[in-house]
């Protein structure tokens, strides 16, 4: 007796684990947050011609994150770049923190009319990076601010479009 009542306490929770795990394949656990977060399905672009060398990192990003189609709405940025001054180490040692702020005009233009432009706007991006005066050492924590920048203002670019009421035309008709 007392070893159907053990079998019987394990049977029934044996029956209660299965009808748990029923119950929970259809949910499912994905990122809120990443490459697979958002839905770039509405967004159909093909890409102008880097100038410079921050256009080239955030087309990159941009083709890669979204990708590219041919005969489509046409995105244009043009890229600037800045630096300002926060900090200055006052101990002796000849250090200072800089940021780069890089921004972007963005333009999308209609595929089938170059004169309507469907999404027009500026977004902006810094990084700090610190000097210590010595130049090549200087100069390469620049570009690498610059380039961090860039990346980040690619991010940013990505959610403003798939984020815009204005989604890219779907040529595909």
């Amino acid at each position: 007796m007392l070893l159907f009542k053990k079998y019987s306490v394990f049977l029934k929770s044996f029956i209660a684990l299965a009808f748990l795990s029923l119950a929970l394949s259809a949910c499912s656990f994905s990122p809120i947050y990443g490459d697979k977060a958002f839905d770039n399905s509405n967004i159909r672009l093909s890409y102008s011609e880097p100038k410079t060398r921050l256009e080239q990192i955030i087309y990159s990003d941009l083709r890669l994150k979204l990708g590219e189609e041919a005969n489509s709405d046409l995105l244009t940025i043009a890229v600037s770049s800045s630096t300002r001054s926060i900090a200055r180490t006052g101990n002796g040692l000849p250090s200072s923190i800089s940021e780069a702020i890089v921004t972007a005009r963005i333009k999308i233009v209609d595929f089938n009319d170059e004169t309507n432009i469907i999404f027009s706007g500026t977004r902006s991006a810094a990084t700090s990076y610190s000097t210590n005066g010595q130049i090549i050492a200087d100069k390469k924590a620049l570009e690498d601010a610059q380039e961090r920048a860039a990346l980040e203002l690619a991010q940013i670019i990505r959610l403003t479009l798939i984020g815009s009421p204005t989604k890219t035309n779907d040529n595909s008709q």
